[in-house]
């Protein structure tokens, strides 16, 4: 598993999935907010998150109403109007 810190923090890498506990009570939170799409729900990837957090105790609400077109539609929209000026590396 590796970390990295950006404006918060980021897990990614096997097993990373199980840190989502640690990080969520060392923040002194007591819910999540899970947002996912249908076909993640359709097809269990979302449940595996969830069932980490009914593990751990921890309550949480799940959203899968996103629509990948539509943020695709918005990522776009949004980055075509972006001016190369407002860019930083």
């Amino acid at each position: 598993m590796n970390k990295f810190m950006l404006n918060e923090t980021s897990y990614h890498g096997s097993g990373a999935i199980n840190a989502i506990p640690d990080e969520i009570k060392s923040r002194g939170f007591k819910k999540a907010f899970v947002a996912s799409d249908p076909d993640l729900v359709k097809f269990g990837v979302s449940k595996k998150v969830t069932d980490i957090l009914e593990n751990a105790g921890i309550d949480y609400k799940l959203y899968s109403e996103l629509n990948r077109i539509r943020l695709l539609k918005m990522y776009s929209t949004a980055f075509r109007n972006l001016k190369p000026a407002a860019l930083t590396a």
